[in-house]
C-alpha cells in the first residue's frame, strides 16, 4: 500500500490510482514547489502533506492525519481559519468548476512555533464518480517577514476579521449613514460634507453621533477602520 493515501480512505480503486499518480508526480519535484497539502473535502482532514511541509511543521504524516480537524487548531491562527475555510467550503459546494481560491494564513512554522505568514491558494483536486469534489489541493508559499507584503497581509486579515465580526453593526446603518461614513472617514470637515450632501452641520453631527453609536466606534480611528474594512475609502 502506498503512503499517499490512508489505507482506510473511502474511494474506488480508479480514484485511488489517479490520486497516487498525481501525488507521485508532485512529490518527484517537491523541492521545486511550495508546500502542498491535500485535504478530504468531506471533513477537511489532511490526506497528504508534502515532505517539506511536514519538516516545517515538525510532524510526521501519520501525526498530521491523526489530528483530523485538530490540525487547524494546532498549526494555524484560529481567527484566520474561521474566516477563509468556510468561504472555501462554500465555493466547493456551489460550483464543481471552482478555480483557485487564494488567501493569507498564519502557520506555526517560526521559531518556538511562532506564526509566519503564507500566501496560499486552493482548489478542487480530485472528484468522485458523481463529479463532486473529493480532495482539495492547497499550495502555501511562505512570505518573507521583512517584505512589505507580509505587513499588508497582517492589515488585510485585521480588516477581514473586523468585517466578519461587525457585519451586523454595519448592516444597521441607513443608506444615508453609509454615505456619510465614507465622507467622515475620508477626513472631510463638517462644512465640506454638509455642503456636499445639502444638510445642516447640526444634522450632520446627529448622523455622526448615530453612526458612532451603531458601530460602537470610540474615535475617528475606529471610524476609519470600519470604512476601510467595508471598502468605503
Amino acid at each position: 500500500m502506498n503512503h499517499f493515501i490512508p489505507a482506510d480512505f473511502d474511494c474506488s480503486d480508479l480514484i485511488r490510482r489517479n490520486i497516487t499518480q498525481k501525488l507521485t508526480a508532485f512529490e518527484a519535484i517537491a523541492d521545486e514547489l511550495p508546500v502542498f497539502i491535500v485535504h478530504d473535502v468531506r471533513d477537511f482532514s489532511v490526506v497528504y502533506l508534502s515532505s517539506n511541509g511536514l519538516k516545517m511543521l515538525g510532524a510526521t504524516l501519520e501525526e498530521v492525519r491523526q489530528l483530523g480537524q485538530g490540525y487547524f487548531t494546532k498549526f494555524f491562527n484560529s481567527n484566520d481559519v474561521a474566516f477563509y475555510l468556510p468561504k472555501f467550503m462554500e465555493l466547493l459546494k456551489a460550483d464543481k468548476n471552482t478555480k483557485w481560491f487564494s488567501f493569507f494564513q498564519q502557520v506555526a512554522t517560526g521559531e518556538e512555533r511562532g506564526f509566519e505568514w503564507y500566501l496560499s491558494a486552493a482548489r478542487p483536486f480530485i472528484y468522485d464518480e458523481k463529479g463532486k469534489p473529493l480532495l482539495s489541493l492547497t499550495f502555501a508559499l511562505q512570505l518573507d517577514p521583512n517584505h512589505h507584503l507580509a505587513e499588508k497581509a497582517e492589515r488585510l486579515m485585521e480588516e477581514n476579521l473586523l468585517l466578519k465580526d461587525n457585519y451586523q453593526r454595519y448592516a444597521s446603518l441607513t443608506t444615508r449613514e453609509r454615505e456619510l461614513l465614507q465622507y467622515i472617514a475620508s477626513g472631510e470637515t463638517a462644512v465640506e460634507t454638509s455642503s456636499r450632501v445639502f444638510i445642516s452641520e447640526k444634522t450632520l453631527h446627529t448622523h455622526r453621533r448615530n453612526i458612532k453609536r451603531k458601530l460602537g466606534a470610540k474615535s475617528q480611528y475606529d471610524i476609519i477602520k470600519f470604512a476601510q474594512a467595508f471598502n468605503l475609502v
